[in-house]
């Protein structure tokens, strides 16, 4: 994937300003990959390649060009070097390079691909799997970009790295810059351009931006300073600065400056975590009450992880994790709160279309989740991040969603981070449509049994509720509509709202589904704005479900990332189901010793039965059998020889409704039993 030149400067601790420039002391290519100073270690080490007769030595030394450039967001040259060194040595880790490569150059069928032959020799590697899944989707947003006019803004950009822009009054822009205007004369070894300073540019009536020029001789300095924020009358700023001079740390630190009446106070650190941890990107909210920043400290979920500090009296309070609905095990940047709460972030984590995303977040009860893709044309397979919105002339409200600018290093900009605008525009829709079906098995009344179609449910009620912005129904919102013969409603909804679909028949689970009309304009013609399917499932009383896809590690009973995902699905169905009682069973193949296997499946379906308590599933309503090798769906038993496909079709997870008719009982005042010693002893 790619890197921006502020992932570069927050991958790792920085290694000490001196030893950060371009020398002239005579070292290798592999001296130089391990100072990051990456410039001048792919020159060498190509010079190095080609005199070099060794297979395995040139597969190295491919890998670590292709590595260079990789970290310079040089991805296509990193394409073909990648490629180069797993050709001289099979080295996976090169081929899984290689594939993401092909990936943030949207190569996109060619990547998926290289994922699945890497998966052939890493068949448990879920990273690749997922890749797989993100390449699929990525070629269906290409096909299917969403209705927004993308443009480079050219008088800002330039050459170099032009990104992190924050608006600064009614017509300014303050952003992050290494072009040649930069303060001092140093040139910064990983990139080969000079350190990072801020930049302002203002714009005319016009709406056309003046050439940039430095932002402050007191702020700029000798080192990378970047991503800027302020207070919403400008007289705070907080920014970023990473390297310093040698008596003191090299990591990224978040600094605060104030406005005095002719410049601002000389920059000081604000104290976030320790030392020895890169802090940046900082987002103060307009009342100033919180303060966004992202960090890769000890303890997160990855790479740098999104925190949060709250204003108090004595100051900033201590940096709270956002959590793993937005943090992952990969880099999370450039936080961005809007005026109405939603969380805009940059991630490489979260499923997305090559190297980081930008992504929204919602804050619901004090956590945040519901994330989602932009999707194209505001990502690409290129480094798309630090994404800010601008307010809509009234007299456009009624045409356009949204605008703002975004940064991406994609091609076809003029250097290599570029800052870009963006107009989302609104769609004219007015109706909303919903059909309500059932599957079809190919044996009747056997839900293990093939599916072969799906028949409408003509006649059953289904439930449109909207939405407020927290995912509660609205009060007196709700409205009861009978589906056609085809099992379909339809109904007119009112502009950027979300409704919640239901429908529910006797001897059925009950399941929902949202329609969203966010981003589309009620006009009196019937256009239609969204639509959903909601497919229920017959409750087969006392008979055994497969749950498709569980799969345990060998001898092993702990729930898995992707069976957790498939349980997921059974959480919601109990969920919406309150009264149903369950029983989870577990099913080995023959084996293995008799008593052996009975323990293994009892261990197995009580970890289903943990998972689902501990997602908040009433414990009364479940319980866990082990069924060990007593029910096999075929004639595999003790000393049959069975293929490993037949032995797969008895190593089952299933589910049994055992009664719909759950209702928690409450302990009335008169059934408490007290202890007679405390009564005894009175209060």
């Amino acid at each position: 994937m790619k890197i921006t030149l502020y992932s570069i400067l927050l991958t790792t601790m920085l290694f000490t300003y001196s030893s950060c420039l371009i020398t002239k002391q005579t070292k290798t290519g592999e001296t130089l990959f391990a100072e990051k100073q990456y410039t001048l270690a792919a020159d060498l080490l190509k010079s190095e390649f080609n005199k070099e007769s060794d297979p395995s030595i040139k597969a190295k030394k491919a890998f670590q060009i292709a590595e260079c450039y990789r970290l310079s967001s040089e991805t296509i040259p990193a394409e073909q070097w990648y490629k180069t060194s797993y050709g001289l040595n099979d080295e996976p880790r090169a081929q899984y390079l290689y594939a993401q490569m092909l990936k943030s150059n949207e190569k996109y069928a060619e990547a998926s691909e290289t994922f699945s032959e890497y998966l052939k020799e890493s068949p448990f590697d879920d990273q690749a799997r997922s890749e797989v899944e993100a390449c699929n989707m990525a070629q269906q947003w290409k096909r299917s970009p969403e209705k927004t006019v993308v443009e480079n803004v050219e008088a800002i950009n330039s050459p170099a790295y032009d990104y992190a822009p924050v608006l600064y009054g009614k017509s300014g822009m303050v952003f992050t810059s290494d072009r040649e205007d930069a303060a001092g004369n140093e040139i910064y070894g990983w990139t080969g351009e000079k350190f990072s300073d801020l930049f302002l540019s203002t714009r005319d009536d016009k709406g056309a931006f003046s050439s940039p020029a430095p932002f402050s001789e007191v702020v700029n300095s000798n080192y990378n300073e970047g991503a800027a924020c302020f207070s919403k009358d400008l007289t705070e700023c907080y920014f970023t600065r990473c390297g310093s001079n040698q008596t003191t740390n090299d990591y990224c630190q978040v600094y605060f400056t104030y406005r005095t009446d002719e410049s601002w106070s000389d920059p000081q650190i604000v104290p976030i975590f320790n030392d020895s941890s890169n802090v940046s990107q900082p987002f103060l909210t307009a009342d100033g009450k919180e303060l966004y920043i992202s960090a890769d400290v000890d303890g997160g979920y990855g790479g740098k992880d999104l925190y949060v500090l709250t204003k108090t009296e004595e100051g900033w309070g201590s940096p709270l994790n956002l959590g793993p609905n937005v943090n992952t095990t990969g880099d999370e940047t450039f936080p961005y709160i809007t005026d109405d709460g939603r969380l805009y972030f940059a991630s490489n984590g979260q499923m997305g279309m090559g190297g980081l995303d930008i992504f929204m977040a919602s804050r619901i009860k004090n956590q945040w989740g519901n994330v989602q893709n932009l999707k194209s044309p505001i990502n690409s397979g290129a480094d798309d991040l630090a994404i800010l919105f601008e307010k809509i002339n009234p007299k456009d409200q009624y045409k356009i969603k949204s605008q703002g600018y975004f940064v991406s290093n994609r091609p076809g900009g003029k250097g290599h981070d570029d800052i870009f605008h963006f107009i989302e525009e609104k769609v004219k829709v007015v109706l909303v449509y919903a059909d309500v079906a059932e599957k079809v098995f190919e044996k009747e009344n056997n839900p293990n049994s093939r599916i072969t179609g799906l028949a409408p449910m003509a006649g059953i009620d289904v439930t449109v509720s909207m939405l407020d912005t927290n995912g509660n129904a609205v009060p007196k919102s709700q409205q009861v509509l009978k589906a056609d013969q085809y099992g379909a409603v339809r109904f007119k909804a009112e502009a950027e709202k979300q409704y919640k679909i239901s429908a529910s028949k006797a001897d059925y689970f009950s399941k929902s589904e949202t329609a969203s009309t966010i981003g589309f304009l009620v006009i009196d013609k019937d256009t239609l704005s969204d639509s959903v399917r909601i497919v229920l499932d017959k409750i087969y009383k006392n008979v055994q479900v497969n749950l498709s896809n569980i799969y345990y590690d060998y001898n092993k009973a702990n729930i898995r990332p992707d069976a957790a995902k498939v349980l997921d699905t059974l959480l919601i169905l109990l969920n919406e189901n309150p009264s149903v009682q369950v029983e989870i069973g577990s099913h080995t193949d023959s084996r293995g010793k008799d008593a052996y296997n009975m323990r293994l499946s009892q261990a197995r379906a009580q970890s289903v039965v943990d998972y689902l308590v501990l997602n908040g599933i009433d414990s009364l309503r479940l319980s866990a059998k082990g069924y060990g090798e007593t029910q096999p769906v075929n004639e595999c038993a003790n000393g049959v020889k069975c293929t490993e496909e037949q032995f797969q079709e008895n190593r089952r997870t299933t589910f049994k409704v055992l009664s719909d008719t759950f209702i928690i009982e409450s302990t009335q005042p008169n059934e408490i039993i007290v202890d007679p010693k405390k009564e005894e002893e009175g209060p």
